[in-house]
């Protein structure tokens, strides 16, 4: 990958997400290994490329008002040019003007034909004079724009919350993720001196707001890096009055949950399961780095077999994402009733499969990153219906101006 500077990385970024050739994230980690760009220039790219993509909706619409309201048709490449130079007109406080249009019309006439050039140096010479708003409304169309997500996403929302939960959910997605590690050993919980702990669970989190310390933390073996809400419904789950003897992680990848039961439940058996050889790499390397020992295997969950049946099956499902918005910038432009549906079957098909896995007074730990309730309690209520299932305990956790992540778990038993 040649030398370029962050907003091109940015761009082009951009340009391989929306060919579905490669993630925002996996293509500017490819840019950091190749051109080595320094830790400012790195985060500005992914602030770019990422904020870019997460207000896509938003940025069309001020393309319109900067068009003095007439539609603007040209190519996708063109578009996400636009796109990016007005975010960092618009949501970026510290870019000068002069820096936005020098480089985007650079990037312009490398990349685009000379009459979008044109009418983008056209655009940008108005934006010192425009006067840009976005809808100020609480009905789901003003609030779609404003937030930047499709509008099925904010009337399924709006269908299940209020309008101020809805906001918070919304305004919680478009904030960067702040870093927040588990804590696996009780003296160094108690022997913290520079971040709180956050959540008073089995399984207890701090926030890292120190690059240094960061740095240091994730080479430990002593912490996790996790977000509150994840550690948080699992330290629920694992207080259970039995130890379980054989664990089943059946889409265990990146390896945190299994962490999580090994060091609740040391004298287990653990098995481990993912799709992707990629995932099980990464998983394979974390089990190494913290010390785990399990049984790992690479296929689909609905194929998984075993002689002897399961004591506790983690299920961490597949699902929408719709509580980690925040970190996944490409993952809400997914978010459709047609995705859904599949989604759930697919939840359907590994929930069906792991009961077919589990010992006869087993649990099974439902777990996903969603807040939709057709992923979660709806999904629930109606596999306890079809198989005669008990709940021991359900939780669901929301976005918050905090930090946490929204998610879903549910221990379930026969």
């Amino acid at each position: 990958m040649v030398d370029m500077n962050p907003r091109e990385a940015a761009y082009l970024a951009l340009l391989s997400s929306s060919r579905e050739e490669v993630f925002i994230a996996n293509f500017l980690e490819q840019w950091r290994l190749s051109t080595q760009p320094s830790s400012l220039d790195l985060h500005f790219a992914q602030q770019l490329a990422n904020g870019t993509s997460q207000m896509s909706l938003s940025l069309d619409y001020l393309a319109v008002q900067l068009n003095d309201g007439k539609k603007i048709s040209i190519k996708q490449k063109e578009r996400l040019l636009l796109r990016l130079s007005l975010f960092q007109f618009y949501f970026l406080d510290r870019v000068p003007i002069y820096a936005i249009a020098d480089e985007m019309m650079d990037i312009a006439n490398r990349y685009c034909h000379r009459s979008f050039t044109s009418f983008l140096n056209f655009l940008l010479r108005k934006l010192p004079q425009a006067n840009l708003n976005l809808p100020a409304g609480d009905d789901a169309e003003s609030l779609s724009i404003r937030f930047s997500y499709p509008l099925y996403f904010v009337k399924n929302l709006r269908s299940h919350y209020s309008v101020e939960t809805t906001k918070q959910i919304l305004e919680s997605g478009n904030k960067p993720a702040p870093v927040m590690a588990r804590i696996r050993s009780e003296r160094l919980c108690q022997e913290q001196t520079g971040f709180p702990i956050i959540c008073s669970t089995p399984l207890p989190v701090a926030v890292i707001k120190d690059p240094i310390l960061f740095q240091t933390i994730a080479e430990s073996s002593h912490y996790y890096i996790q977000n509150a809400t994840p550690a948080t419904l699992l330290g629920n789950l694992c207080l259970l009055d039995w130890p379980p003897s054989r664990i089943l992680d059946l889409c265990a990848s990146p390896g945190g949950k299994l962490l999580a039961v090994a060091d609740a439940f040391p004298d287990a058996q653990l098995y481990a399961n993912d799709l992707s050889l990629d995932k099980m790499i990464r998983l394979q390397k974390n089990c190494e780095k913290y010390g785990i020992h399990a049984t790992l295997s690479c296929m689909r969950g609905e194929d998984f077999t075993s002689e002897k049946p399961f004591d506790l099956i983690i299920l961490d499902v597949p699902c929408s994402n719709s509580g980690v918005l925040n970190k996944r910038s490409e993952a809400r432009w997914r978010l459709s009733e047609e995705n859904i549906l599949k989604l759930k079957e697919l939840q359907k098909q590994l929930f069906e499969h792991a009961l077919s896995l589990l010992a006869t007074n087993g649990e099974i730990w439902y777990m996903t990153c969603s807040i939709l309730p057709e992923e979660n309690e709806d999904f629930i209520s109606e596999m306890c219906q079809s198989y005669s299932l008990k709940i021991r305990q359900r939780q669901t956790i929301l976005p918050n101006a905090e930090g946490w992540d929204g998610g879903f778990a549910c221990a379930l038993t026969r």
